[in-house]
């Protein structure tokens, strides 16, 4: 399968400056450069083992695309139903290959395999269900509290929490140590470096360990508990503003 997807990929990249040079041309012609880019990106996906996609639904999204570019092909000139023939040729062939590749069932560096297993406790304990599974994380909900976590480049975007009320008003594992008053707030690295499954088992090892010391009252949803976070979110980042002024003067 991959030598033959390899020679799709070069066919489109080949494709691509014609087409690029005719977007100009129309709405249609833009459209299908477009589409054919993502392919050829969707398809180098597959050729490097690239586990951070979810590529069911790529390969969803890139199908609806191209059937809408379809209809709207039928109803244009022979002359531009011949012109772009080869190329949605190509598109459905990719399209064939990769809905036949196998993504790595426990995503990218092993997260979904080891979030599972530390974060088993709040299924058991709190009542919590998988709602949202993708290759680099996933999301909890216990219908009143939200826990997501991810493989990610930065520690907040990693692990985000909060009331499925006010989702959009996330708080971080930073706000939950400090109000704890665990100096490890302040020993966050500001950029994670999950370049290994050790590198994940490590971090997600130390987030669920904050959860079970400290995360009794936020999983439960105890009363008055994320007013307290916010005040704690809030008086926090005064000090990092603070502090930052300090280094700046």
């Amino acid at each position: 399968m991959t030598q033959s997807l390899g020679k799709l990929v070069s066919q489109l990249e080949f494709y691509l400056s014609e087409l690029e040079s005719q977007r100009s041309l129309g709405t249609f012609a833009n459209d299908v450069f477009e589409a054919t880019d993502d392919l050829l990106h969707l398809g180098r996906y597959i050729l490097a083992g690239n586990t951070r996609v979810n590529y069911p639904a790529r390969i969803h999204q890139e199908r609806e695309l191209w059937r809408q570019l379809t209809d709207l092909l039928r109803k244009r000139s022979p002359e531009d139903q011949q012109r772009y023939a080869a190329i949605f040729g190509m598109a459905e062939q990719t399209l064939r290959f990769a809905e036949t590749f196998q993504p790595a069932k426990d995503g990218h560096l092993g997260i979904l395999r080891i979030i599972r297993k530390h974060f088993g406790f709040l299924q058991t304990d709190y009542g919590f269900a998988i709602v949202k599974e993708e290759p680099i994380g996933i999301r909890f909900s216990s219908g009143e509290v939200f826990l997501e976590l991810e493989w990610a480049k930065k520690h907040n975007s990693s692990c985000s929490f909060g009331a499925e009320s006010s989702a959009e008003q996330p708080f971080w594992i930073d706000d939950l140590l400090f109000m704890y008053g665990d100096v490890r707030y302040g020993t966050l690295p500001a950029d994670l470096a999950l370049h290994t499954e050790a590198d994940v088992e490590r971090w997600f090892t130390f987030l669920a360990g904050v959860f079970k010391q400290y995360g009794r009252d936020v999983l439960s949803n105890q009363p008055g508990i994320f007013d307290k976070l916010a005040k704690a979110q809030a008086e926090r980042d005064r000090e990092y503003v603070q502090k930052m002024n300090r280094l700046l003067r």
